[in-house]
């Protein structure tokens, strides 16, 4: 899967938790961080990256919904073709 595809899933999961600007922003500054480049997202990055998200996450919605809606996003992402 394609960053930009995987990011527009990550975006449409989160933003009704944190909103449609802070989702993107999160998605992208996480991605930068972690050095993912514009191409192919594999296992191991997007693992890294939901796990950055989450611990982000944390803060705004606790732990435990935190592991909820990153495993929502997982799943999102699954249905989506990550991984495949």
């Amino acid at each position: 899967m394609l960053r930009s595809e995987a990011v527009k899933v990550m975006v449409k999961v989160l933003a009704p938790y944190i909103g449609d600007t802070m989702a993107r922003s999160a998605a992208d500054a996480h991605c930068q961080k972690l050095g993912i480049a514009d191409g192919s997202l594999g296992p191991e990055q997007l693992d890294l990256l939901l796990a950055k998200i989450g611990s982000g996450l944390n803060i705004f919605l606790g732990r435990d919904k935190s592991a909820v809606v990153v495993g929502e996003v997982r799943r999102a992402l699954a249905d989506a073709g990550a991984g495949r």
